[in-house]
């Protein structure tokens, strides 16, 4: 059985997979990323805070 933690140097399957559709985790994680850095700018009610009580 394999698990996800595994390098993808041990995954054939995964490399050929990899070179016929793009990395699409990398992209999963990249997606992941901006949109949490998007929801923290979204959220962030600080500077906010400061011009009301500024």
């Amino acid at each position: 059985m394999t698990t996800a933690t595994q390098s993808s140097s041990t995954t054939p399957i995964y490399e050929e997979l990899v070179e016929k559709h793009g990395d699409v985790l990398a992209e999963i994680r990249e997606a992941a990323e901006h949109s949490q850095i998007k929801a923290n700018q979204a959220l962030d009610w600080s500077d906010l805070r400061r011009r009301h009580h500024g």
